[in-house]
């Protein structure tokens, strides 16, 4: 008995020791198996053989060279990324590229208003159990580019367009308040080899435009004063260049008035040894607006003859007169331009104003306007016959009689015709002329007269009448 309770408690020992173990041999076991069932693929490496220097500043295109190896199988490809698609780097950005190829052709974004951009390219393989090279390998450089160009930038029809009216390189732009305001440009790109250049503009403090390849723009409803309208042209990287610039003015017409003479254009004779005074005002409605402004110069012109008038300060008032008794060739002298027919071409004086910003008024012929003005200088003569008179009856011999009249000075002479469909004009001092043997029928008279002043007549007076032979 004691026996066999030793033996129950050394087989009750042994048993205690066995259950751990056998349950240490079941546990063993299992973990062998799992081990069994693990991916034993190893990693693919990759490498830059050909890259900028690490920090380099290199053109932004930028030519990679990449190659890969797997210890137990063999490269299928390869990702690359640009800056912050690695986690750890920076924020998730662009999905990984996959590519077959083992180098390309980059173009890197600068996307700034300066030249360089720093970038981060990475490179990792993928073999053919479709692992990844878990640590890529990478470069840090800084792309550079030469920014783009505006050569050309002016408004059309302005001072800078060689195809323009008013082209005169450097003069200062002005432009009339309601008129079109449209400007042209045009740029390029130094090294982009042939890229577009996309354009951004904009008129002083406004928003730019969105980029887009126009290079015309016509600005609507400007303000008056000075304006900038700016221009910046963009490359194939996104970077974009210090905006050019065009200055113009945008400016109302300066405005004058003819205060004397107060007649109406057209009615006014100005006769012989008289004086002709005229008198002016002139505006400009930016200083009535309070906008910097004013009037700088206005112009005089009788006929051919211009004369300008400088101001400093308003108001821009002015006279001046116009004579015949001054000697000819001054200032003030009227002179005679007779017409073929007879009589005085009629004068026309004009006035301009000029403002500050040497914008030139432009003369209206509106009445309210009086910026031009035509009158008559000396009144011409004029003629009346006493005898025959119309339709009357003579005979073969006779004598025509005449008076003449000049309201501004003396008739000197007078220009006369019998017939003139058969005979030639004939001049005379005198007051009448005597015909003989003048044959039967209708006849007809034209005299006219010339005065002091050297002014014809306008019209030559007629005279219809018969002659008869009582002898017969």
């Amino acid at each position: 008995m004691t026996s066999f309770r030793r033996m129950g408690a050394g087989a009750l020992a042994l048993a205690f020791v066995a259950v751990p173990l056998l349950a240490m041999l079941l546990l063993t076991g299992c973990r062998k198996e799992e081990k069994l069932l693990l991916d034993t693929n190893l990693s693919p490496d990759t490498q830059l053989t050909s890259a900028p220097a690490p920090y380099e500043q290199t053109n932004y295109r930028v030519h990679m060279h990449w190659s890969g190896s797997d210890p137990d199988g063999y490269v299928v490809g390869y990702y690359f990324a640009w800056d912050d698609t690695v986690p750890g780097i920076g924020a998730a950005g662009s999905a990984w590229t996959f590519t077959s190829k083992t180098d390309s052709l980059f173009k890197a974004v600068i996307d700034t208003a300066g030249e360089t951009r720093r970038h981060t390219f990475y490179i990792r393989s993928l073999d053919n159990e479709g692992a990844v090279d878990p640590t890529p390998d990478r470069v840090r450089f800084d792309a550079s580019t030469d920014l783009p160009v505006i050569d050309v930038l002016y408004r059309l029809d302005g001072p800078e367009d060689p195809d323009g009216a008013n082209y005169n390189p450097g003069y200062r732009d002005t432009v009339l308040m309601g008129l079109p305001c449209s400007f042209t440009w045009s740029g390029y790109d130094p090294d982009g080899q042939g890229a577009p250049v996309t354009y951004s503009y904009r008129l002083d403090s406004n928003p730019d435009s969105p980029w887009a390849d126009d290079t015309t723009f016509e600005a609507t409803e400007i303000t008056s004063g000075n304006h900038l309208f700016y221009v910046r042209a963009r490359d194939e990287t996104g970077a974009w260049n210090f905006p050019a610039s065009y200055r113009f003015v945008m400016n109302y017409e300066p405005d004058s008035e003819l205060l004397e003479p107060d007649e109406p254009s057209g009615t006014l004779t100005v006769n012989d040894k008289d004086t002709l005074w005229v008198s002016w005002v002139a505006r400009d409605r930016e200083q009535l607006e309070g906008i910097e402004g004013g009037i700088v110069q206005v112009w005089i012109e009788l006929d051919n003859e211009r004369i300008p008038f400088t101001y400093t300060e308003p108001p821009y008032t002015g006279t001046w007169y116009y004579t015949s008794t001054a000697p000819e060739g001054t200032d003030h002298y009227i002179f005679q331009d007779n017409i073929n027919t007879g009589g005085n071409k009629d004068h026309e004086f004009r006035i301009w104003a000029v403002d500050v910003e040497n914008r030139v008024e432009v003369p209206s012929s509106a009445p309210e306007d009086r910026e031009v003005y035509r009158f008559w200088y000396n009144n011409p003569p004029t003629t009346d016959i006493t005898f025959p008179a119309e339709g009357d009856t003579v005979g073969p011999d006779f004598t025509v009689t005449w008076d003449g009249t000049d309201v501004d000075g003396a008739v000197e002479v007078y220009q006369f015709v019998l017939d003139p469909e058969i005979n030639g004009l004939q001049i005379t001092e005198e007051t009448e002329w005597s015909y003989t043997g003048i044959p039967e029928g209708e006849h007809r008279f034209w005299v006219r007269a010339r005065d002091d002043a050297d002014c014809w007549e306008v019209d030559y007076r007629e005279r219809y009448f018969w002659v008869v032979d009582d002898g017969k």
